[in-house]
């Protein structure tokens, strides 16, 4: 593989599930960077800020450094900061409130409301007080619109369907960040330095993962670990360009791609 190439990665469901690593990750990495191939971990996942999803997949043994993970969460603050700064509503993770710091959120007349993953701490009172503040103008920021994601003993319900449900109660359209977003995967593609058709993006997730990268001009490889169902195949008109095991056997394919 030419080493002006790069390579984004998905981590839930490629390098873990559940907090448990998938064989394979850390050797992949030492690989890419004893070849000087530069990599980014691309997340939909916004529970932890970027600093405790680094320490959290250390301590797991995948030693990636900050830098090179570009998350749902940061995005969500980039775009704030584009909007002037507005005041906002937050239903997203507690952890994850520190990097929206900056952002007022005391105001009683918010002019955002961000959603983000929050685990099991929905509740009915949290949706309708964005229900309301978005009837009375606010517009939905959402980092993602995840539909479900693999865990240990299932697939767990996403903030997407949250999501659809205040666009429907509401008749607004959310502003989403993360993948599938053009924009998202362009700004991995920027801090890397290289070009859509010199990227391939490694993920679970056949529509956000592989048909976002797709849609942005990159090769999709579809892991079968996390979230793979093989049913998804014949159900979605996107076709990855290839499809294996686990990211065991990606260096297999690095060559052919």
């Amino acid at each position: 593989m030419d080493q002006k190439r790069g390579i984004l990665f998905d981590l839930d469901g490629v390098f873990y599930v559940s907090n448990q690593a998938i064989d394979g990750g850390q050797k992949l990495i030492d690989s890419l960077r004893n070849k000087s191939i530069p990599f980014r971990f691309l997340t939909n996942t916004t529970t932890k800020t970027r600093g405790q999803l680094t320490q959290e997949l250390n301590n797991r043994g995948l030693i990636v450094r900050e830098k090179e993970i570009i998350s749902a969460g940061q995005a969500g603050v980039t775009h704030l900061r584009k909007c002037g700064s507005p005041p906002c509503y937050l239903l997203i993770s507690d952890e994850l409130k520190e990097d929206y710091s900056e952002f007022d959120c005391s105001d009683q007349k918010p002019e955002y409301v961000v959603v983000g993953d929050r685990g099991h701490d929905w509740i009915y009172d949290d949706m309708n007080e964005a229900f309301r503040y978005m009837m009375d103008g606010a517009e939905l920021l959402a980092l993602h619109k995840g539909k479900y994601f693999q865990v240990r003993d299932g697939l767990d319900l996403d903030i997407g369907a949250i999501v659809t449900g205040l666009e429907y109660a509401t008749g607004k359209q959310a502003i989403t960040l993360g993948k599938p977003n053009k924009e998202f995967f362009q700004a991995a593609l920027d801090d890397i330095g290289c070009s859509s058709t010199d990227v391939i993006m490694v993920g679970d997730d056949l529509i956000n993962d592989i048909g976002g990268a797709q849609r942005t001009g990159m090769k999709g490889v579809l892991v079968r670990t996390g979230k793979f169902r093989k049913s998804d195949l014949s159900h979605s008109d996107v076709k990855p360009d290839f499809i294996i095991e686990s990211i065991n056997e990606l260096e297999d394919i690095l060559s052919l791609l």
